[in-house]
């Protein structure tokens, strides 16, 4: 795409400091990459002196706005507009409808339906007019908050009151219209439908937008203008680059579990910072943790056996999610807020998706703890577009752990594994069947079967979340009030579909890849990740461990980059445990040697790796040995790795191709003996690797 830097000149912090800056510098329709959260976007639009409609994805965080700027904004409250489900398993079945789609699709074309349309719409242009009155009478901007959902209200609000054209319209987070289309699509599809056909002015914003492969897959954003706020080359020191500790895990629930029961014991953190000229220890006694899953938040808080006033739940308002709290976790219990800066922060504070874009928390001591698991759809963390906006968060620049989180990580297991091939037959597959459901449509001409045949499309959209097709529902209105169905192909979910893939089977691939994303993403200047990120491609490219722990041990690498390295292997290998237990000076001592090291350790287990690395250190290629030698070396490498087995002459043929001969003894006999022609190490070592 064909990008445009703007550099932001130096001394300017947040956007409202810059008085060049204006909505009316840029085209009519054009993308913006404001490139990092909390640079003052949203303050900006409330306080310019510039008429805006602020469109965002969350109610949660226009209420959250409105709550900052009570009598400033006008907030667009519809009991119709729900919030969408994002914190929801997608890949499960849903058998039943919620009651929401229920209603929906019941109210399409009835009396009721457009009885409840029209008293909403009179509701709000009563109050939109109020506001305007009143925003006139003071000499004041316009400033209307509202959901994607409800832009189309608003518009035409605007539009009878004979004003529309004197409003920016700003689509805050943009990237969520990708990213909730499989929960919402037809929604986010008439909300672009809107904003191509009847909007003027649409400026798409974000810090964390789509990344390009994804816009030039989209009709409504391959040719719009693109900018980049530069914040970089005229002041370095605003671009701070966060403190992002990545780990693995075994699972969410037991990984939470241990952060909350270490907090509850009062092992808190705590630091020294100077604070108005004053030194002062501040502890950390707070911990937002970020998971997106209500059924997972749920089970954690009940394990813990958490109270209402230690935690705070921020998810999805929907009354599903106020069922399964009730429900799991009883009375006292509910759907939290975020809390404005002053208000009084709980111990723990639990986040779904809904919090992850614009929410703005104002806590003075909290860290964030990210989990993400890949082999589960709401669970997988997109770190090109989530990472960067969860970590922008934090407000408060007095919060020493304003820029620092944990990353917390799962990678795709290999019964989740699923190549590129397979991947796109299922594409494929899906779009043949969009296209003969949409020419069933077509091709019928009974007005009373196409409509039948358009609500059943809907209802299955809904229920099944294009499970096995792109159909989508374009709503529509005549100029009766009346709705029009019409079925077209949901080209958002498909390439929602391709994200999801490229997540969980490239950036969660295996460790490595995890790492690698991260730094290519969030720190790619950074020279202690720089050398991190070297060091682990040279060491996941070596097959034998002894190798291994000779580059570990005899690197250059700095004291931080060797934590950084040592996070990325597991508890449970064994080469970060010599490492950990022994040293690198010891390791060099034993000669790098598993069978020294186990030694030295007090450990009599077995292994595989251990039992090749133990015959190729005694037999090599071109040996001639006797059948009674063999046996007798086998017997002793047996015994000292604990390999219960009984030795024989023939089991080097297992690991060496041989050929009989005849061994001269010392006493001048002849006795029968092998000579070891080619080793097998290669191929054995390469399938137990397949094997692990």
């Amino acid at each position: 795409m064909n990008k445009i830097k703007i550099e932001v000149p130096e001394g300017i912090r947040f956007l409202s400091d810059w008085e060049d800056f204006k909505l009316s510098n840029f085209p009519n329709k054009c993308i913006i990459n404001k490139q990092i959260p909390g640079c003052g976007f949203t303050e900006y639009c409330i306080r310019s002196n510039e008429n805006i409609i602020l469109c965002s994805p969350r109610k949660l965080l226009l209420k959250n706005k409105w709550d900052q700027h009570k009598g400033e904004v006008y907030l667009v409250v519809n009991e119709m507009d729900k919030d969408p489900e994002v914190d929801k398993d997608i890949s499960k079945e849903q058998k039943n409808q919620s009651l929401q789609q229920s209603v929906e699709e019941n109210n399409i074309g009835n009396i009721s339906g457009l009885s409840r349309r029209i008293e909403t719409f009179q509701k709000l242009y009563s109050e939109i007019e109020s506001y305007m009155i009143h925003c006139h009478s003071s000499f004041r901007p316009m400033k209307i908050l509202v959901t994607y959902d409800s832009y189309h209200i608003v518009v035409d609000i605007l539009n009878k009151l004979g004003c529309f054209d004197k409003f920016y319209t700003v689509i805050d987070e943009f990237q969520s219209i990708l990213h909730d289309a499989r929960f919402k699509s037809n929604t986010e599809l008439a909300f672009l439908d809107i904003l191509q056909q009847r909007s003027h002015f649409a400026l798409f914003v974000s810090a964390t937008p789509m990344i390009d492969d994804y816009l030039e897959m989209l009709d409504e954003f391959k040719d719009l203008p693109y900018y980049e706020l530069d914040w970089y080359t005229a002041d370095q020191t605003r671009v701070i680059k966060p403190s992002l500790k990545v780990l693995t895990m075994k699972s969410v629930g037991t990984k939470a579990k241990e952060i909350i029961d270490s907090y509850l014991s009062s092992n808190f953190d705590s630091i020294l910072v100077i604070r108005n000229g004053v030194s002062t220890r501040v502890i950390n006694k707070e911990a937002v943790l970020y998971v997106n899953s209500v059924n997972h938040i749920l089970s954690i808080i009940k394990k813990c056996n958490l109270t209402p006033e230690q935690c705070n739940i921020l998810c999805s308002d929907t009354e599903e999610n106020k069922k399964k709290i009730k429900k799991k976790l009883g009375k006292g219990f509910e759907i939290g807020k975020v809390p404005l800066e002053g208000e009084p922060h709980k111990m723990f504070t639990f986040c779904t998706r809904t919090v992850y874009l614009g929410a703005d928390f104002y806590s003075l001591c909290a860290k964030s703890y990210i989990f993400s698991d890949s082999n589960s759809d709401c669970l997988a963390v997109d770190i090109e577009e989530d990472l960067p906006q969860i970590l922008g968060r934090q407000r408060l620049f007095e919060n020493p752990w304003k820029n620092q989180a944990t990353f917390y990580y799962r990678v795709t297991a290999d019964y989740k594994k699923m190549s590129i091939e397979d991947f796109q037959n299922i594409i494929n597959n899906k779009r043949k069947s969009t296209e003969e459901l949409i020419n069933i449509y077509t091709n019928t001409t009974d007005d009373s079967s196409k409509l039948t045949l358009a609500k059943n499309y809907l209802k299955v959209a809904n229920s099944y979340n294009y499970k096995d097709d792109y159909v989508a529902v374009n709503k529509t209105s005549d100029e009766h009030g009346n709705i029009i169905l019409k079925p077209v192909l949901n080209n958002l979910v498909m390439v929602n579909e391709i994200r999801a893939f490229k997540i969980q089977q490239i950036d969660y691939a295996d460790r490595f890849a995890v790492f690698s994303t991260i730094h290519n993403k969030l720190t790619k200047d950074d020279i202690i990740n720089r050398e991190a990120y070297d060091f682990l491609e040279e060491y996941n490219s070596l097959t034998e461990a002894r190798k291994k722990l000779i580059l570990l041990c005899e690197s250059k690498l700095s004291k931080e980059a060797i934590e950084i390295v040592l996070n990325q292997i597991p508890d449970s290998d064994y080469i970060k445990s010599y490492y950990t237990l022994l040293g690198p000076d010891r390791l060099k001592a034993l000669g790098y040697k598993r069978n020294n090291i186990e030694k030295e350790l007090g450990i009599v287990t077995f292994s595989v790796e251990l039992l090749y690395d133990s015959i190729y250190s005694s037999f090599k290629e071109g040996d001639k040995l006797s059948l009674a030698n063999i046996k007798s070396k086998l017997d002793y490498l047996y015994k000292s790795i604990n390999y219960q087995s009984t030795p024989k002459a023939s089991d080097i043929n297992n690991f060496f191709e041989i050929k009989k001969c005849k061994i001269t003894m010392e006493d001048k006999r002849r006795v029968d003996g092998y000579e070891l022609l080619k080793s097998k190490e290669r191929e054995l070592r390469s399938e137990l690797k397949h094997t692990n």
